[in-house]
């Protein structure tokens, strides 16, 4: 029998090979890469005329008689080429379907993109309900504003609908399950794709100690397009993205100079006055209408900033320049770090037999104070999210 199902509530480049016979090749932007991938046309089969149980399950069985390895294979090489993880595996595959099929077939869009992620070996899952289809994979990540589903004491996560605004309320599971379809969809970025860098260079000025600072930065676009639309993680998450070649070659050189006969305290006021002070601060929700945590990149390449924002580039920078022991503090409207000092003073957070030293990435502006909490929070409750070292 179907199942109906409710959602759970949801917080290098390389040349192209020539096609061969029988194959077509499809070209299409892929952020700032121009790329074009061999496929057979006989793996576009006609949708079933019903969306049932058999007809479903059958037509997977039918796609798996078709020639559709030299496209997942196209894929998976443009994946290692670029060092894409999951997610944009995921989302080239679908923006390379979009333009075989066109920007209308949506649901022979899901079906092919439910069989390749399942042949890539994903442990995947399929709903629908009427005219309706999603993809569904089993992932450990924390992914907010997307449908879930439980199956078998595992999460899967909606991928037809990140981004999306999704009304429905109850699908229909499909009891066919791939075979073989082992591996977890992971969305953490612990490392950046190698695509074509679109770079993008800001000049920031601040002050520590009535001394003036000033820096050309070169942070990379290509990652603010890819974050735009990037699934919505949990806070800690965007903590693991390191920073562009650019940024990185940009920015650290600097900071080492200039920290280079300071002491570890004195290093950590220099770099929250930077956080504090180089970027104007607005909320997500005043200037994108939504929520929108940012890795480090991100920070240069918008005008605004927020409190989670700063903490990722306080802490990249904290952890890049001194290798210091961290915690992430959250309360509950309010995200903040606190860092093992040696030698430090002041108001600390004894942690696993470590004393934490609050240094607020957010403000207050044109300040190096460290070692209090954030004025309004002295008697707030917080939760200690992630910790470093």
């Amino acid at each position: 029998m179907n199942r109906l199902i409710c959602f759970l509530g949801a917080t290098l480049m390389s040349l192209p090979l020539m096609a061969g016979a029988g194959l077509e090749q499809v070209s299409f932007s892929f952020y700032s890469e121009q790329l074009s991938l061999n496929y057979d046309p006989g793996m576009v089969l006609p949708l079933p005329a019903k969306f049932t149980e058999s007809d479903l399950s059958g037509y997977y069985l039918r796609l798996e008689k078709t020639n559709y390895k030299p496209f997942l294979e196209a894929l998976e090489q443009k994946k290692a080429v670029f060092q894409l993880n999951d997610w944009l595996f995921f989302d080239l595959m679908r923006q390379s379907l979009k333009n075989i099929l066109g920007e209308r077939d949506h649901q022979r869009l899901e079906l092919l993109s439910w069989f390749l992620l399942s042949k890539s070996g994903f442990n995947t899952r399929l709903t629908y309900l009427e005219d309706q289809l999603y993809v569904y994979a089993y992932s450990e990540d924390e992914i907010f504003e997307t449908p879930m589903i439980q199956e078998d004491g595992k999460v899967f996560v909606n991928l037809s609908c990140i981004g999306l605004q999704s009304k429905q309320e109850a699908l229909y599971l499909l009891n066919f399950k791939p075979p073989g379809g082992k591996k977890p969809f992971q969305l953490t970025l612990k490392q950046l794709p190698k695509l074509r860098p679109e770079i993008k260079e800001r000049t920031l000025t601040f002050s520590y100690r009535n001394h003036p600072y000033q820096l050309k930065v070169k942070a990379d676009a290509t990652i603010g397009e890819i974050m735009n639309k990037y699934p919505l993680m949990a806070e800690e998450q965007y903590l693991e993205t390191p920073l562009s070649p650019g940024l990185e070659e940009t920015l650290i050189p600097a900071f080492r100079k200039w920290t280079s006969e300071l002491s570890v305290w004195e290093s950590v006021e220099l770099i929250v006055s930077f956080t504090r002070s180089a970027f104007p601060y607005k909320e997500d929700k005043q200037y994108f209408g939504r929520s929108k945590p940012m890795i480090s990149d991100e920070v240069f390449l918008y005008p605004f900033s927020d409190c989670e924002d700063r903490a990722a580039l306080f802490f990249e920078l904290a952890k890049t320049l001194l290798d210091i022991p961290m915690i992430i503090i959250a309360f509950p409207d309010h995200l903040t770090v606190a860092a093992a000092i040696p030698n430090g003073a002041g108001e600390a957070i004894k942690y696993k037999n470590k004393l934490y030293y609050v240094c607020d990435p957010t403000g207050p502006v044109n300040s190096s104070t460290i070692g209090s909490f954030p004025q309004g929070y002295e008697n707030a409750s917080f939760e200690i999210i992630y910790a470093y070292k």
